[in-house]
């Protein structure tokens, strides 16, 4: 008796451990991430660490395949194969998340929001509606980004007063709506619309002699070398952000899509730390090399003039006065 239950014992196990065996292992999923960030710059440093930090939490089983430095093409066509289902997102600068969601650059008009403060205040205050524009648009925002603190650089001149660009050839980038309706308002500028890997063979030749830009992008994309003068005057904070297309992170099992959530708050703190830091060195180290610009309060005055008569054309039909003064109320506030 004994032997027999011993045997249908066995049995029941045998056949339990079978059907463990036959169960099939989870499936490791990868998400193709697009950037124009170098590898091996400061942006490039915390994608590598959010990498590896994904996947130790999920033991490998989600893996994120980064495409760096802009292989994928700009960021217009970055989007554009997020959402033929070619790539599955993307690190992007405001002038990319703007082409999912145009009014994201209500962040970034010249003139409003100067320093980090400032703009924790603001993007925190809107952080939901706008995460729900880019949710509307087939979009997940993973997290914001930082790019830098935008300043003036110059080869060739030394750029006080808007008066000193008249004539110049200043760098905007391709379809950005801000930049040149500002250098349209001083008038008598040439800009030159380029998209960021064109920018530095056209320092070379002289084609750009202007330009509007962090001190950590001019410095590790390699532009310091060919601008002569950096001014301390701050125009905007620049940023950016991580997103993924909703339908892929629907896609994910239920355990790694929390495991990918659950990082971004620590990405996109790390990602603040270091880049804000690394952008004042990068200044630090600038103004030493090159020729530092201080503006006096006049020139200042002068510029803010210029920059609060731009804003008003971008409110006349570009972007919604409501957004605009939205901001200005936060900014204020």
């Amino acid at each position: 008796m004994k032997t027999r239950r011993t045997l249908r014992l066995l049995s029941v196990m045998a056949l339990g451990l079978a059907a463990l065996i036959s169960l099939p292992a989870q499936a490791k999923e990868t998400l193709r991430i697009a950037t124009l960030v170098p590898k091996k710059s400061s942006w490039g440093k915390v994608v590598r660490t959010w990498q590896k930090a994904i996947a130790t939490k999920t033991d490998g089983n989600l893996e994120l395949d980064v495409y760096y430095n802009g292989v994928q093409g700009m960021e217009d066509s970055m989007v554009a194969k997020m959402k033929s289902g070619q790539l599955d997102g993307g690190l992007l600068s405001s002038a990319g998340l703007s082409t999912i969601y145009r009014d994201i650059m209500v962040l970034q008009f010249p003139g409003m929001i100067r320093d980090w403060a400032t703009l924790d205040r603001v993007r925190k205050a809107m952080d939901a509606e706008l995460r729900q524009h880019f949710k509307a648009a087939g979009f997940t925002l993973l997290a914001w980004s930082d790019v830098g603190l935008v300043r003036e650089f110059s080869h060739g001149f030394e750029p006080r007063r808007p008066s000193d660009i008249k004539g110049r050839h200043p760098l905007v980038w391709r379809n950005d709506p801000i930049t040149p309706t500002l250098y349209g308002t001083i008038g008598a500028v040439v800009p030159v619309p380029l998209s960021p890997g064109e920018v530095l063979p056209a320092l070379r030749t002289g084609k750009v002699d202007y330009l509007l830009a962090p001190a950590i992008a001019a410095e590790q994309l390699q532009w310091t070398p060919y601008l002569d003068y950096v001014t301390n005057h701050i125009t905007t904070c620049a940023i950016g952000g991580t997103i993924v297309r909703n339908d892929r992170l629907e896609r994910l099992p239920a355990d790694l899509r929390q495991a990918l959530l659950d990082l971004n708050d620590k990405m996109a703190s790390a990602q603040a730390d270091l880049v804000r830091k690394d952008d004042v060195a990068s200044f630090q180290r600038l103004a030493k090399s090159t020729k530092l610009v201080t503006l006096t309060p006049a020139e200042h005055a002068e510029w803010q003039k210029v920059m609060n008569e731009a804003l008003r054309r971008l409110t006349q039909g570009t972007f919604p006065a409501a957004s605009v003064d939205r901001v200005k109320k936060l900014v204020s506030g």
